[in-house]
Protein backbone atom coordinates (compact mmCIF):
# COMPACT_ATOMS: atom_id res chain seq x y z
CA UNK A 1 0.00 0.00 0.00
CA UNK A 2 1.06 3.57 -0.63
CA UNK A 3 1.54 4.38 3.06
CA UNK A 4 3.51 1.21 3.93
CA UNK A 5 6.24 0.98 1.32
CA UNK A 6 8.52 3.60 2.91
CA UNK A 7 9.20 5.17 6.29
CA UNK A 8 6.01 6.59 7.76
CA UNK A 9 5.72 10.35 8.05
CA UNK A 10 2.84 9.86 10.50
CA UNK A 11 2.55 6.73 12.56
CA UNK A 12 -0.63 6.15 14.57
CA UNK A 13 0.17 3.34 16.95
CA UNK A 14 -2.68 1.52 18.73
CA UNK A 15 -4.48 4.72 19.77
CA UNK A 16 -7.25 4.36 22.32
CA UNK A 17 -9.37 7.28 23.50
CA UNK A 18 -12.14 7.36 26.06
CA UNK A 19 -14.17 10.21 27.48
CA UNK A 20 -15.70 10.50 30.94
CA UNK A 21 -19.33 11.67 30.92
CA UNK A 22 -22.32 11.77 33.22
CA UNK A 23 -23.38 8.34 32.05
CA UNK A 24 -19.88 6.89 32.45
CA UNK A 25 -17.06 6.19 30.03
CA UNK A 26 -17.44 6.44 26.26
CA UNK A 27 -14.82 4.78 24.09
CA UNK A 28 -14.27 6.95 21.01
CA UNK A 29 -11.27 5.10 19.51
CA UNK A 30 -10.31 1.51 20.15
CA UNK A 31 -6.86 0.47 18.95
CA UNK A 32 -6.38 2.57 15.81
CA UNK A 33 -3.10 1.99 13.96
CA UNK A 34 -2.15 3.54 10.63
CA UNK A 35 1.05 4.50 8.80
CA UNK A 36 0.89 7.50 6.45
CA UNK A 37 3.79 8.15 4.07
CA UNK A 38 5.37 11.49 3.36
CA UNK A 39 3.34 13.46 0.77
CA UNK A 40 0.51 10.94 0.89
CA UNK A 41 -3.13 12.06 0.69
CA UNK A 42 -5.36 9.98 2.98
CA UNK A 43 -9.10 10.47 3.44
CA UNK A 44 -11.06 9.07 6.38
CA UNK A 45 -14.76 8.21 6.13
CA UNK A 46 -17.21 6.61 8.51
CA UNK A 47 -20.52 7.15 10.30
CA UNK A 48 -21.07 10.12 12.62
CA UNK A 49 -19.58 9.54 16.05
CA UNK A 50 -16.98 7.00 14.90
CA UNK A 51 -14.06 9.06 16.21
CA UNK A 52 -12.77 10.61 12.98
CA UNK A 53 -12.44 14.12 14.43
CA UNK A 54 -11.10 12.76 17.71
CA UNK A 55 -8.31 11.05 15.79
CA UNK A 56 -7.51 14.23 13.86
CA UNK A 57 -7.43 16.26 17.07
CA UNK A 58 -5.00 13.76 18.61
CA UNK A 59 -2.71 14.08 15.57
CA UNK A 60 -3.00 17.86 15.82
CA UNK A 61 -2.00 17.71 19.49
CA UNK A 62 -5.29 19.24 20.64
CA UNK A 63 -6.21 16.03 22.49
CA UNK A 64 -4.12 13.38 24.20
CA UNK A 65 -4.86 9.70 23.65
CA UNK A 66 -5.87 7.65 26.67
CA UNK A 67 -3.45 5.01 25.42
CA UNK A 68 -1.24 4.54 22.38
CA UNK A 69 0.93 7.08 20.59
CA UNK A 70 1.17 9.16 17.43
CA UNK A 71 4.58 9.79 15.90
CA UNK A 72 5.75 12.39 13.40
CA UNK A 73 9.04 11.45 11.74
CA UNK A 74 9.56 8.89 14.48
CA UNK A 75 9.09 11.35 17.36
CA UNK A 76 6.04 11.25 19.67
CA UNK A 77 3.62 14.14 19.16
CA UNK A 78 3.32 16.25 22.29
CA UNK A 79 0.93 19.17 21.95
CA UNK A 80 0.42 21.43 18.95
CA UNK A 81 3.21 22.46 16.58
CA UNK A 82 3.87 24.52 13.46
CA UNK A 83 4.75 21.34 11.54
CA UNK A 84 1.03 20.48 11.57
CA UNK A 85 -1.52 22.80 9.95
CA UNK A 86 -5.22 22.37 10.71
CA UNK A 87 -8.27 23.44 8.70
CA UNK A 88 -11.67 22.97 10.36
CA UNK A 89 -15.19 23.18 8.94
CA UNK A 90 -15.58 26.44 10.89
CA UNK A 91 -13.37 29.00 9.24
CA UNK A 92 -11.80 30.39 12.46
CA UNK A 93 -10.71 33.64 10.80
CA UNK A 94 -9.93 36.83 12.68
CA UNK A 95 -12.84 39.15 11.77
CA UNK A 96 -10.74 42.29 12.40
CA UNK A 97 -8.04 41.20 9.95
CA UNK A 98 -8.14 41.38 6.17
CA UNK A 99 -7.67 38.31 3.99
CA UNK A 100 -3.97 39.15 3.63
CA UNK A 101 -3.53 39.74 7.37
CA UNK A 102 -5.31 36.47 8.18
CA UNK A 103 -3.01 34.51 5.87
CA UNK A 104 0.09 36.32 7.17
CA UNK A 105 -0.76 35.59 10.81
CA UNK A 106 1.17 32.31 11.11
CA UNK A 107 4.14 33.88 9.33
CA UNK A 108 4.19 36.70 11.87
CA UNK A 109 4.37 34.13 14.65
CA UNK A 110 7.36 32.55 12.90
CA UNK A 111 8.89 36.04 12.65
CA UNK A 112 9.23 35.90 8.86
CA UNK A 113 10.36 39.34 7.56
CA UNK A 114 7.40 41.50 6.55
CA UNK A 115 8.05 41.69 2.79
CA UNK A 116 8.84 37.99 2.54
CA UNK A 117 5.72 37.13 4.54
CA UNK A 118 3.59 39.25 2.21
CA UNK A 119 5.04 37.50 -0.86
CA UNK A 120 4.35 34.06 0.64
CA UNK A 121 0.81 35.04 1.64
CA UNK A 122 0.02 36.44 -1.81
CA UNK A 123 1.32 33.25 -3.44
CA UNK A 124 -1.30 31.19 -1.61
CA UNK A 125 -4.02 33.79 -1.93
CA UNK A 126 -3.53 33.51 -5.69
CA UNK A 127 -3.40 29.69 -5.46
CA UNK A 128 -6.89 29.58 -3.91
CA UNK A 129 -8.32 32.10 -6.37
CA UNK A 130 -8.65 35.11 -4.05
CA UNK A 131 -6.35 37.59 -5.74
CA UNK A 132 -8.12 40.95 -5.66
CA UNK A 133 -9.73 40.17 -2.28
CA UNK A 134 -6.59 40.47 -0.16
CA UNK A 135 -7.87 43.69 1.47
CA UNK A 136 -11.39 42.37 2.14
CA UNK A 137 -12.58 41.45 5.62
CA UNK A 138 -14.19 38.08 6.45
CA UNK A 139 -17.67 39.64 6.79
CA UNK A 140 -17.42 40.65 3.12
CA UNK A 141 -16.74 37.09 1.93
CA UNK A 142 -18.95 34.11 1.11
CA UNK A 143 -18.55 30.83 2.99
CA UNK A 144 -16.47 29.32 0.21
CA UNK A 145 -14.18 32.35 0.11
CA UNK A 146 -13.68 32.19 3.87
CA UNK A 147 -12.66 28.55 3.61
CA UNK A 148 -10.22 29.47 0.85
CA UNK A 149 -8.62 31.95 3.26
CA UNK A 150 -8.34 29.24 5.93
CA UNK A 151 -6.68 26.85 3.45
CA UNK A 152 -4.32 29.56 2.19
CA UNK A 153 -3.35 30.37 5.79
CA UNK A 154 -2.62 26.72 6.53
CA UNK A 155 -0.46 26.33 3.42
CA UNK A 156 1.36 29.62 3.97
CA UNK A 157 2.65 28.35 7.32
CA UNK A 158 4.42 25.59 5.34
CA UNK A 159 3.44 22.69 7.62
CA UNK A 160 4.78 19.22 6.96
CA UNK A 161 1.34 17.73 7.55
CA UNK A 162 -2.03 19.26 6.66
CA UNK A 163 -5.01 18.10 8.74
CA UNK A 164 -8.45 18.91 7.32
CA UNK A 165 -11.63 18.17 9.26
CA UNK A 166 -14.56 18.28 6.81
CA UNK A 167 -13.37 21.64 5.45
CA UNK A 168 -15.99 21.72 2.68
CA UNK A 169 -18.86 20.16 4.64
CA UNK A 170 -20.89 23.37 5.07
CA UNK A 171 -20.53 24.59 1.47
CA UNK A 172 -22.91 24.31 -1.48
CA UNK A 173 -22.21 21.60 -4.05
CA UNK A 174 -20.70 23.88 -6.72
CA UNK A 175 -18.34 25.62 -4.29
CA UNK A 176 -17.37 22.28 -2.82
CA UNK A 177 -16.40 20.92 -6.24
CA UNK A 178 -14.38 24.04 -7.01
CA UNK A 179 -12.47 23.84 -3.73
CA UNK A 180 -11.79 20.13 -4.21
CA UNK A 181 -10.19 20.98 -7.55
CA UNK A 182 -8.14 23.83 -6.07
CA UNK A 183 -7.00 21.69 -3.14
CA UNK A 184 -5.90 18.90 -5.49
CA UNK A 185 -4.01 21.36 -7.70
CA UNK A 186 -2.23 22.85 -4.69
CA UNK A 187 -1.44 19.43 -3.23
CA UNK A 188 0.03 18.21 -6.52
CA UNK A 189 2.31 21.26 -6.56
CA UNK A 190 3.22 21.36 -2.86
CA UNK A 191 3.06 17.62 -2.03
CA UNK A 192 2.10 17.92 1.62
CA UNK A 193 1.10 14.94 3.71
CA UNK A 194 -2.69 15.33 3.95
CA UNK A 195 -5.10 13.75 6.43
CA UNK A 196 -8.62 14.69 5.32
CA UNK A 197 -11.88 13.80 7.08
CA UNK A 198 -15.12 13.75 5.10
CA UNK A 199 -18.61 12.25 5.09
CA UNK A 200 -18.68 12.43 1.29
CA UNK A 201 -17.50 9.24 -0.43
CA UNK A 202 -17.21 11.01 -3.81
CA UNK A 203 -14.96 13.62 -2.22
CA UNK A 204 -12.77 10.96 -0.59
CA UNK A 205 -12.24 9.10 -3.86
CA UNK A 206 -11.53 12.18 -5.97
CA UNK A 207 -8.90 13.42 -3.51
CA UNK A 208 -7.20 10.48 -1.83
CA UNK A 209 -4.59 7.89 -2.60
CA UNK A 210 -6.09 5.74 0.16
CA UNK A 211 -9.48 5.86 1.84
CA UNK A 212 -9.64 4.71 5.45
CA UNK A 213 -13.07 3.39 6.49
CA UNK A 214 -13.83 3.67 10.20
CA UNK A 215 -16.22 1.42 12.07
CA UNK A 216 -19.12 2.62 14.18
CA UNK A 217 -18.20 3.61 17.73
CA UNK A 218 -15.91 2.57 19.25
CA UNK A 219 -13.90 3.72 16.25
CA UNK A 220 -11.56 1.23 14.64
CA UNK A 221 -10.15 0.98 11.15
CA UNK A 222 -12.47 -1.41 9.36
CA UNK A 223 -10.78 -1.33 5.98
CA UNK A 224 -8.33 0.66 3.85
CA UNK A 225 -9.04 1.02 0.13
CA UNK A 226 -6.32 1.96 -2.34
CA UNK A 227 -7.62 4.44 -4.92
CA UNK A 228 -5.97 3.23 -8.12
CA UNK A 229 -7.16 6.14 -10.28
CA UNK A 230 -4.26 8.16 -11.68
CA UNK A 231 -3.81 11.88 -11.08
CA UNK A 232 -4.62 14.45 -12.27
CA UNK A 233 -8.26 13.81 -11.40
CA UNK A 234 -11.07 16.10 -12.46
CA UNK A 235 -14.81 16.15 -11.91
CA UNK A 236 -15.12 14.07 -15.11
CA UNK A 237 -13.31 11.31 -13.22
CA UNK A 238 -16.53 10.83 -11.21
CA UNK A 239 -18.31 9.40 -14.27
CA UNK A 240 -15.60 6.81 -15.03
CA UNK A 241 -16.34 3.13 -14.41
CA UNK A 242 -13.49 2.61 -11.92
CA UNK A 243 -14.64 5.58 -9.86
CA UNK A 244 -18.18 4.21 -9.76
CA UNK A 245 -16.91 0.76 -8.74
CA UNK A 246 -14.90 2.21 -5.87
CA UNK A 247 -17.81 4.42 -4.82
CA UNK A 248 -20.17 1.43 -4.59
CA UNK A 249 -17.57 -0.59 -2.68
CA UNK A 250 -16.77 2.12 -0.13
CA UNK A 251 -20.35 3.34 0.26
CA UNK A 252 -21.53 -0.20 1.04
CA UNK A 253 -18.93 -0.49 3.84
CA UNK A 254 -19.82 2.95 5.26
CA UNK A 255 -23.56 2.23 5.11
CA UNK A 256 -23.12 -1.04 7.00
CA UNK A 257 -21.36 0.90 9.77
CA UNK A 258 -24.11 3.53 9.70
CA UNK A 259 -26.64 0.76 10.34
CA UNK A 260 -24.49 -0.59 13.17
CA UNK A 261 -24.34 2.87 14.75
CA UNK A 262 -28.15 3.03 14.83
CA UNK A 263 -28.57 -0.23 16.70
Amino acid sequence: MAGEDKLAKLKIDNVYKEYEGRSGKTVALNGVSLDIAENEFVCVVGPSGCGKSTLLNIIAGLLEPTDGEVYLDGKPIEGTGVERGVVFQQYALFPWRTVLKNVIFSLEIKKIPKNEARDIAMKYIRAVGLEGFENAYPKELSGGMKQRVAIARAYAANPEVLLLDEPFGALDAQTRVQLQTELLNTWEQEKKTCFFITHDVDEAIILAQRVVIMSARPGRIKRIVDIDIPYPRTQKTKSESRFLELKAEIWNEVYQEFLEARK
